[in-house]
């Protein structure tokens, strides 16, 4: 069996004339391609890959039900939308109060990632404001009243490499 594309994809030899793909290989193939660009079709991975589209949705529809995927999101400049502030903010929390708090963050439209971390300080936040007044009020009015202590604010001067993925 003849491959398209056979050098995108990994391929054991098992016989004189067959070959195979490692699922494996293929479904990490496949979320490469996804994580530089989420919308492409089946039809345009499988061709990349050299598998059928109906391969390609069944990996996906696979990897997607057992949480290997967790979603789809636009990568989204913030300062087009207002919010030209983005700031992580490492913390420190009581273990008692640590459950909770972190879950509280998860509501707050500011912010975009909560992390555990090693070290001093054991939460980093992502958060965006439209500027650094917002930020403060944010961070005054928001964060520390959920019990986050000894709080360290780095706002980022301008991302570098901004995408998701390996």
């Amino acid at each position: 069996m003849k491959l398209e594309n056979a050098h995108l994809a990994r391929i054991v030899d098992i016989g004189p004339s067959e070959y195979m793909i490692d699922m494996q290989d293929l479904d990490a193939d496949i979320l490469r391609l996804l994580q530089k660009d989420g919308k492409l079709t089946y039809e345009q991975i499988g061709l990349a890959l050299g598998r059928s589209p109906s391969t390609i949705r069944d990996r996906i529809k696979r990897m997607e039900e057992d949480r290997t995927i967790l979603g789809y999101s636009a990568i989204v400049d913030e300062g087009r939308i207002g919010l030209g502030v983005m700031a992580f903010i490492s913390a420190d929390i009581s273990p008692e109060r640590s459950s909770e708090a972190t879950s509280a963050l998860y509501s707050l439209e500011n912010v975009s990632e909560v992390m555990h971390l090693t070290g001093e300080r054991r939460i980093l936040i992502r958060v965006h404001a439209a500027d650094n007044p917002e930020l403060m009020d944010f961070v005054d009015r928001k964060i520390r009243p959920l019990g986050f202590e000894d709080l360290e604010i780095t706002v980022v001067l301008e991302p570098i490499v901004r995408f998701p993925g390996l």
